[in-house]
């Protein structure tokens, strides 16, 4: 009888431990599980599907060029498509607005970077079209360029790249390239150019 008494003991005891260690196994699966999917989740928000450039001519409202890159399904995947609505007129004046959108998410995440992280952002717009000048008219709360509002002059005829590039973390001031900027790219678009 105290035999029988011994191994029912060992039994409960050993069906005890396993019944705690199953659950302790499965409340930290949990929280990995949970951790993993808001970091992606934080990741995913964060990431740039679309990126809209509108230059509008201050003397003529009629005439707008749109530079758009989109890339829905996110970087990894199927290359991102470009489009160029028009070109740009020589000798004019341009005001310049970028946007940059999580189309998944719905999500203007130029307009989060403005408003919450602007002193770790910058937009660079670089390009080889001779006379084709650029400038950033806004800032951030530190006075150093953002990039989303700009203005543009351009020159006589001519053809060549425009680049568009959002550096995280990088040197503000700078002395205007994404090389001494430093930091990392969060975005970077290079779009054919033509003046006429």
């Amino acid at each position: 009888m105290s035999n029988f008494k011994t191994k029912t003991m060992k039994t409960t005891k050993l069906l005890a431990i396993l019944f705690i260690s199953v659950l302790s196994f499965t409340a930290c699966s949990d929280n990995d599980d949970h951790g993993h999917d808001d970091h992606d989740h934080g990741e995913h928000e964060e990431e740039i599907t679309q990126l809209i450039y509108k230059l509008t001519n201050t003397a003529d409202s009629a005439d707008v060029v749109t530079f758009t890159f989109t890339d829905e399904d996110g970087e990894g995947g199927a290359n991102g498509t470009k489009e160029v609505s028009g070109n740009l007129t020589a000798n004019a004046t341009y005001t310049g607005a970028l946007e940059l959108i999580n189309l998944e998410e719905l999500e203007d995440v130029g307009a989060e970077i403005a408003e919450e992280d602007a002193e770790n952002h910058e937009i660079f717009y670089i390009t080889n079209v001779a006379g084709l000048k650029i400038d950033t008219t806004d800032v951030d709360a530190n006075s150093n360029p953002l990039g989303f509002d700009t203005d543009i002059t351009t020159g006589s005829a001519g053809t060549g790249i425009l680049t568009i590039s959002l550096v995280h973390e990088g040197k503000k001031p700078n002395d205007g390239t994404t090389t001494d900027a430093g930091g990392t790219l969060d975005i970077e678009v290079v779009f054919e150019l033509t003046v006429e």
